[in-house]
């Protein structure tokens, strides 16, 4: 199991790598609706200088606490497969993993499923 747990891991971690990517490049795309806001403004059909702004800082400020949440999320992921050969028993870090892995990523949730197994088979033996 803490092989299969290690492999969940892996392939969740990897998924959100490719989130991070994603999530700076739209906060960059926010920035810039902020910066290009007048040069935008003078298309014609595409709104006031001050409403491309609005729309640029609420990309920003949403894909900006996106961008956070998946660093955070990649953070608790290492400490949960770290925690696979440790040699002690650690609930934790796996039972984390299921909770985020709920609201996002199967792989997280199957991850923290097989490490939990995983460590109460160390355990019991």
């Amino acid at each position: 199991m803490k092989n299969a747990s290690k492999a969940m891991y892996t392939v969740g971690k990897i998924f959100s790598i490719i989130e991070i990517v994603l999530w700076a490049l739209l906060l960059i795309m926010g920035v810039l609706f902020i910066a290009l806001a007048g040069a935008m403004s003078e298309v014609e059909g595409t709104g006031t200088a001050e409403e491309i702004t609005a729309v640029g800082i609420t990309l920003s400020i949403t894909f900006g606490i996106m961008l956070i949440v998946s660093i955070i999320v990649l953070i608790l992921a290492s400490r949960a497969k770290k925690a696979l050969d440790n040699n002690t028993k650690e609930n934790g870090p796996h039972i984390m993993m299921i909770i985020i892995g709920i609201f996002g990523d199967i792989f997280y949730t199957l991850g923290g499923i097989f490490g939990l197994i995983s460590e109460n088979q160390n355990s019991a033996a």
